[in-house]
């Protein structure tokens, strides 16, 4: 009876430690998940696009450092944050009306996977081209996933490989 005590409780602590290590992905990836349930799988698609295009106009952006101004780290992270998202809502505008509406759905469990990894993506967008860091810091779990500049590359490919593996 003790050894079913200890793993209950041993169990449910490491799940609460989980959570709370990768609670901002978590919401994010949920946020995806209850919008793409709501919306459609073309809408969702057309998000994830148009979160392609929003960080590459971001990146050329030739005005960036005079809009981006503040001296502490967190209102130039909250006016990074502001010109990224409008960067990506006229994209994802354009992009809603030119994708099909299709009625196919997407299974959850593929739909969640397809989530958690638009979730990543726009952490490690946040993380290492927004320095969300400023307003959210981020656990050493969180750390050890988005810190390295080679992991960068895997988040930014892991939505467009699960947009085309839902899209077949």
């Amino acid at each position: 009876m003790d050894f079913l005590n200890s793993f209950a409780t041993g169990g449910l602590s490491d799940i609460t430690g989980f959570i709370g290590n990768f609670l901002v992905l978590l919401v994010i990836a949920a946020l995806l998940f209850f919008f793409a349930l709501r919306a459609g799988r073309a809408l969702l698609i057309s998000l994830i696009l148009s979160l392609y295009v929003g960080f590459a106009l971001f990146t050329v952006f030739p005005y960036k450092e005079m809009l981006i101004v503040g001296d502490t780290p967190l209102i130039r992270a909250v006016c990074g944050i502001a010109l990224f998202a409008v960067f990506t809502f006229f994209p994802y505008i354009l992009l809603r009306r030119v994708s099909s509406s299709g009625s196919m759905g997407i299974h959850p469990i593929t739909l969640s996977i397809l989530a958690l990894v638009t979730g990543g993506f726009v952490l490690a967008l946040g993380y290492h081209v927004l320095n969300i860091a400023a307003v959210i810091p981020l656990t050493p779990s969180l750390d050890a996933l988005f810190a390295p500049d080679k992991y960068f590359f895997w988040w930014f490919l892991a939505p467009l490989v699960g947009t085309y593996l839902t899209a077949r």
